[in-house]
């Protein structure tokens, strides 16, 4: 519907509220607030409930969208479905979401703020007030393209363990036949070399196997780095 592809973000709600209400909200959000507009608008209802993309500027459209799209990722993983222990549970990433996005509501407002005080400003002692605003603006965006930058970096080893998830699955389903490819060899008199060759994806199936455990360490690890101070008290 709109040719600028940072619309395509959700509403963010407070994980905070029971999960019916932060549904309902999401869809009246959905139902009510304005869209594709040139620019960001004040959020004045449910400021503390949820995050509406009108209230954010483009650059963090794109950020809020980055991250996302990410987490989806993890979350409609093979692994996630599976239950592994190593994948950051759907709670905490969905904390990750909503205060990035909160982040990004701030940074707006604030930069808005500023356009307008820059615009405005009268002379070089308003302009060395400015100029730290500015410096600040700009690291507090970079401090959340670094978090979704981590969120990207995780959700690429859950699809890098997905994939040698499915391979280990796809060799143990395999390496069930070896039985009767051997009696296969066996009653057609086969060389030694097939046997061997045969015999060997049992081998392939293990090695698949490691593969899977030396993947999901990785995963593991990348975790570890999301995993909010305070998810345990939670």
């Amino acid at each position: 519907m709109y040719s600028d592809p940072s619309w395509d973000i959700m509403p963010v709600a407070n994980p905070d509220l029971p999960e019916g209400k932060r549904r309902r909200i999401v869809r009246d959000s959905l139902a009510r607030d304005p869209v594709g507009a040139a620019k960001p608008a004040y959020q004045v209802r449910h400021r503390h409930q949820i995050v509406a993309p009108f209230s954010l500027d483009r650059a963090c459209r794109q950020l809020l969208l980055r991250a996302q799209v990410a987490i989806d990722s993890v979350l409609g993983s093979a692994l996630q479905q599976a239950g592994l222990p190593d994948i950051v549970a759907e709670g905490t990433l969905r904390r990750h979401e909503w205060e990035i996005a909160v982040a990004l509501r701030d940074i707006t407002e604030l930069r808005t703020e500023h356009e307008f005080n820059t615009a405005d400003s009268m002379g070089p002692l308003t302009d060395a007030v400015l100029q730290p605003h500015q410096r600040a603006l700009q690291l507090a965006q970079d401090a959340i393209s670094s978090r979704v930058t981590a969120l990207e970096r995780y959700a690429a080893q859950v699809s890098a363990g997905e994939t040698a998830y499915r391979d280990w699955q796809d060799a143990l389903r395999v390496s069930h036949l070896n039985d009767k490819y051997l009696d296969l060899v066996a009653r057609t008199a086969a060389d030694e070399h097939a046997v061997v060759e045969i015999s060997a994806l049992a081998e392939q199936a293990a090695a698949a196997a490691r593969a899977f455990r030396d993947t999901v360490q990785h995963v593991s690890l990348a975790a570890a780095a999301l995993v909010l101070p305070d998810s345990e008290a939670r």
